[in-house]
């Protein structure tokens, strides 16, 4: 193990892969200038690497001007020199539409190249997306035997405790088996009120990304928060007890990109206008009290607001049964919902003229037996991450 001292001195030398770690260790301290100036000393020096890593900066505009363009460039430069991180990014922004033109068959390709390099994840989403059920079946559980023998846990859990032995797999041809349908069938909405507009939809998610997306976000639970109106910034309260997982674009994946464009088309709203993928996990007893999920126009929250725009509609999507109660309830309106497995419920937050709406009141109710998981997307006025180029 290195000391600071001796990384610092390896960096200054010249040595770029210091360089690169001493942009992390900057970046976890918070000292994002420093940061910054590390990483384009690793990249200037061609760490490719450090190039996707940039160029990920420069796309979300952390401690550099946001520049999408450039900053894709980096990335598929990183990714076409075969770099993992590289691939990684690549693949989430092709199958998200991030800054480039969506093309989720080509995402397919990049986890295709990391998986060929031993990435246990790329191996689990390659197995998921050629499917469960069908005549490839042998081909998706080679791929996931061999997430799961590397210990992946999304991998595990779908496999079950005694996951088959791991077999070698023709990446090419379990590219070529994947199918996106679950992510490009039609979309059917149930009208349940017009004012404020409700709707249900049935059968948006199949099981297994529910279960994957549980099985992600599980291990990085932490309390929920809530909007502060007086400070402009989130803050734990006790009116909302439940956990959460926020997944920003670093965090996401192929598979993750995949829903979150779908449950976009299922809320008819551009997908750069959402919020990061919340999964929520509530145990028995906890619960989010009646809130709105419009941002107050307060003073504090105008820099936001400016920014941001205004949150306009909520999907959330059951992702579990098995608990009793657990409903989304709208006390205003007396109605409450509760959507079986992979299925959705999308509301607005604001009326027709694009006021906030207070009918919109709603809780989340507790479950008072068995845990309940949810994902919540929030969709704003105002793009928050780079639309397809």
């Amino acid at each position: 193990m290195q000391t600071f001292d001796q990384v610092r001195a390896q960096a200054m030398a010249g040595d770029p892969a210091a360089q690169e770690l001493m942009a992390q260790v900057f970046e976890q301290s918070g000292q994002v200038d420093e940061a910054v100036a590390w990483l384009a000393r690793a990249a200037k020096a061609g760490l490719p690497s450090a190039h996707a890593r940039l160029g990920l900066w420069q796309v979300v505009g952390f401690g550099v001007a946001q520049a999408p363009a450039d900053g894709v460039a980096r990335i598929l430069a990183a990714a076409g020199a075969g770099d993992p991180f590289g691939l990684n990014l690549a693949g989430i922004l092709d199958a998200g539409g991030v800054g480039t033109p969506r093309d989720p068959a080509r995402a397919v390709q990049w986890l295709a190249r990391l998986a060929a390099g031993g990435d246990a994840s790329a191996a689990c989403q390659i197995g998921l997306l050629i499917g469960l059920r069908g005549p490839r079946l042998d081909l998706a559980r080679a791929a996931l035997s061999q997430a799961a023998a590397a210990g992946y846990a999304p991998a595990v859990r779908i496999l079950g405790r005694k996951p088959p032995r791991a077999t070698p797999v023709d990446w090419t041809a379990a590219a070529a088996a994947v199918d996106l349908s679950p992510f490009e069938g039609p979309i059917e909405r149930r009208v349940e009120r017009e004012s404020p507009r409700v709707r249900m939809i049935s059968d948006l998610l199949p099981d297994w990304a529910c279960d994957y997306v549980m099985s992600l976000a599980e291990p990085a639970l932490v309390r929920a928060k809530v909007v502060d109106d007086e400070t402009g910034g989130e803050a734990v309260r006790d009116e909302r007890s439940n956990r959460v997982m926020n997944f920003g674009l670093a965090d996401s994946d192929v598979v993750l990109e995949l829903i979150n464009n779908r449950l976009a088309a299922a809320a008819e709203m551009p997908p750069e206008n959402a919020e990061g993928l919340g999964v929520l996990h509530y145990a028995v007893g906890e619960r989010y009290r009646p809130h709105v999920d419009y941002i107050a126009d307060t003073p504090a929250n105008a820099p936001q607001l400016a920014q941001r725009g205004q949150r306009v509609r909520t999907l959330l999507v059951y992702l579990n049964e098995g608990f009793e109660g657990g409903a989304t309830e709208f006390p205003r309106l007396e109605l409450a919902y509760r959507p079986p497995r992979g299925s959705a419920l999308v509301f607005d937050s604001v009326d027709a003229e694009g006021a906030p709406d207070p009918m919109t009141l709603h809780t989340g109710a507790p479950p008072t037996r068995g845990e309940k998981w949810v994902i919540s997307k929030w969709f704003r006025t105002k793009a928050l991450r780079p639309p397809p180029a």
